[in-house]
């Protein structure tokens, strides 16, 4: 089936978004890759819009890149506008199905969903269903979505290997062990404060998925966390109730089924601290 006039607009970012792209080249839809970080937008880094004039594109797809005022300038073109995510933003709720209100699967799952690839479809294409699938689920739900969808202990070491295999062209592969040496130093400076662990760091790393890794590896359960990665000017909240009470406080953003919030310090002023965390779900602990 040809795709010559539609496109996917993708930050290849983390492993899901990688996998999507790699899907697409695959199936021979064009596609323009944005080189942002997480917090990627439509409205920051390079204008998409004369690049959708340019192709003549009928129908864009964005995975996982909010923008409101370019969305519009798309729709303006008479393009039809697809939007794949499933997170909470400030004054942005893609997580849920406008219509029914449920929760909604994970991007790649919404991808596969969308093109209609099942097991034999991405067989043909040259990827494996079990892998291809754990992504998505890993993205959602991370190990404890997989252990729910059946996936066997082997299985998901196999998910975390492939999960590892195409995050490796983002690192470093000369600074890896440093960085896995600065989660593990993090990790011993933890301190407990109510159900959570609060882990640190100062190293310009990040802390967050790494650290989630050697927990669920330590722990093998959900294990409530509160992350602070102060060069990158990040805050995190993992594996918690709170989450959602966190994100209608500050704003920032949500992922994991809601259960996982965070929230970057982008300006000097209204910086949510620690402190301001820890005062917002002692608030909501004694409602």
């Amino acid at each position: 089936m040809p795709y010559s006039s539609t496109v996917l607009i993708i930050p290849t970012n983390d492993a899901e978004a990688i996998l999507i792209a790699q899907l697409a080249d695959a199936m021979g839809l064009p596609v323009i890759r944005s080189g942002q970080t997480h917090g990627a937008s439509l409205d920051k880094g390079r204008d998409v819009v004369p690049l959708v004039k340019k192709g003549k594109y009928k129908k864009v797809i964005v995975v996982e890149m909010p923008g409101p005022k370019t969305e519009a300038r798309i729709k303006k073109l008479g393009v039809t506008l697809k939007i794949i995510d499933h997170h909470h933003y400030t004054g942005l709720d893609r997580a849920h199905d406008p219509k029914s209100g449920k929760m909604l699967m994970s991007s790649l799952e919404q991808f596969l969903s969308m093109f209609k690839i099942n097991k034999t479809k991405l067989k043909k294409l040259g990827f494996d269903h079990k892998f291809v699938l754990g992504i998505g689920i890993l993205d959602r739900g991370y190990i404890w979505a997989l252990q729910d969808s059946g996936y066997s202990d082997d299985e998901i070491r196999d998910v975390l290997a492939f999960h590892d295999e195409l995050v490796a062209p983002l690192r470093n592969q000369q600074t890896e062990k440093r960085k896995e040496k600065l989660v593990k130093a993090a990790w011993k400076r933890r301190k407990k404060w109510r159900e959570f662990y609060i882990v640190e760091t100062g190293g310009d790393i990040q802390l967050r998925p790494r650290l989630s890794r050697l927990v669920a590896v330590r722990f093998r359960k959900p294990t409530p966390l509160i992350i602070i990665e102060r060069k990158r000017r990040l805050i995190y909240v993992q594996e918690s109730e709170y989450a959602m009470d966190l994100f209608r406080k500050f704003g920032g953003f949500t992922f994991g089924l809601d259960r996982n919030w965070g929230y970057r310090n982008e300006s000097k002023t209204n910086r949510v601290t620690l402190k301001n965390v820890k005062r917002t779900i002692e608030q909501v602990c004694n409602i």
